[in-house]
C-alpha cells in the first residue's frame, strides 16, 4: 500500500477531527467555587467561575439565585486580574442556609456566548 493511498484513506478521518477540535474551542466551565452539586458550611461572600479560556468581562454575568427565587448578587461580575478566564460576582449579603443556583453567561474571545448553570447549597 502506497503512502498516497494511506492519506486517502485517513484523510477523512483526519478532517473530522479537526472540525471537532475546532467546535469545542469555546469557552466552558472548567471549576467552580462552591462547586457544582456541593453542600458548603459557610455561606461564601463571592461566586467564581473559571473558564476554559479568557473571557469577555463586558458581556459576561453570574447570577445566583436562591429558595424563594431571589436574586442574592451585588453588582457587577468581574474578571478576577490574575485569572483572566475566572468571573467573580460578590454577594450582596451572607448566604442564608438553603438550596442556590448559579446561572452563568460569558462571551469568549472568540465572541461565542455560552450559558449554562449548576447548583450549590448552603447547610444551616
Amino acid at each position: 500500500m502506497t503512502a498516497r493511498l494511506r492519506f486517502r484513506e485517513i484523510a477523512p478521518v483526519l478532517s473530522f477531527l479537526a472540525m471537532v477540535e475546532s467546535a469545542s474551542a469555546h469557552a466552558h466551565l472548567k471549576s467552580a467555587s462552591p462547586a457544582p452539586d456541593s453542600v458548603v458550611e459557610t455561606a461564601p461572600q463571592d461566586v467564581r467561575i473559571a473558564f476554559s479560556e479568557a473571557i469577555e468581562p463586558s458581556l459576561s454575568a453570574i447570577t445566583i439565585v436562591g429558595p424563594k427565587g431571589q436574586v442574592a448578587t451585588a453588582g457587577k461580575a468581574f474578571v478576577d486580574r490574575a485569572a483572566p478566564a475566572t468571573l467573580v460576582v460578590k454577594l450582596s449579603q451572607p448566604l442564608p442556609p438553603g438550596a442556590y443556583e448559579a446561572r452563568w453567561r460569558c462571551v469568549g474571545m472568540d465572541s461565542h456566548v455560552m450559558r449554562g448553570s449548576y447548583h450549590f447549597q448552603v447547610r444551616p
